[in-house]
Parts: C-alpha cells; sequence; structure tokens
C-alpha cells in the first residue's frame, strides 16, 4: 500500500474531526494522449455513515479540484451506479452528467 500512495500520479485525501477519520478520496491523475492536457478520475470517495450530509465529500472534491488545477487538469470525471442515488445527486451538484457506456474487458489468467 506504502508504494501505491507513494506514486507520483495518485491522490489519496483524508478527511478528520477530532483526530478521527471521517471520510476519504483515492484519485488517479491520467495523461491525455491526443491532448496536452490531463484529467483525473476519483476512484474511490467515501464518508462514514455519522458523518454524511456535513459538505466532507464535497469539501474533498474541491480540495482534490484545487490540486488538478495545480497540475494543469482540465477535468475530474467519476462514475457512480445505477441505484446509489446519493451518490449521483452528489455527483450532479457538482457537475455535467454524462451517459456513457461501460464496458469490463476481462483479462483471461
Amino acid at each position: 500500500m506504502k508504494d501505491f500512495l507513494a506514486k507520483d500520479h495518485v491522490v489519496a485525501l483524508v478527511a478528520m474531526a477530532h483526530g478521527v477519520v471521517t471520510g476519504g478520496l483515492v484519485s488517479y491523475e491520467l495523461d491525455k494522449f491526443e491532448q496536452a492536457r490531463r484529467e483525473f478520475y476519483i476512484y474511490d470517495l467515501a464518508v462514514d455513515e455519522k458523518y454524511r450530509r456535513q459538505g466532507i465529500a464535497i469539501s474533498l472534491i474541491n480540495h482534490l479540484r484545487d490540486i488538478a488545477k495545480r497540475r494543469g487538469a482540465w477535468v475530474i470525471y467519476v462514475q457512480a451506479d445505477y441505484g446509489d442515488d446519493p451518490a449521483i445527486a452528489l455527483y450532479e451538484k457538482l457537475g455535467i452528467r454524462e451517459d456513457v457506456l461501460h464496458f469490463d474487458i476481462v483479462i483471461d489468467p
């Protein structure tokens, strides 16, 4: 895990209150090969159930925005699963919804 977090393209953020971890975000910085720009992908975002609806997720995303801007990114993107209504509502508050198809290509062992 230590090696993973030490990679330059990985951004891991933690929200704390009174010495307690209340939430966290892991993001990857991706180079775009067709253009000289970067994107950030939010791989995981979680807030402890006791601390939800207090702005922690928005604060984490806004902090990532600042980092992304300093690194020359043009967008942060994230995916949400159908039925995860709280996540969808959060992301719709912060960004533009894009309906896309997602494909998992299995790698045979």
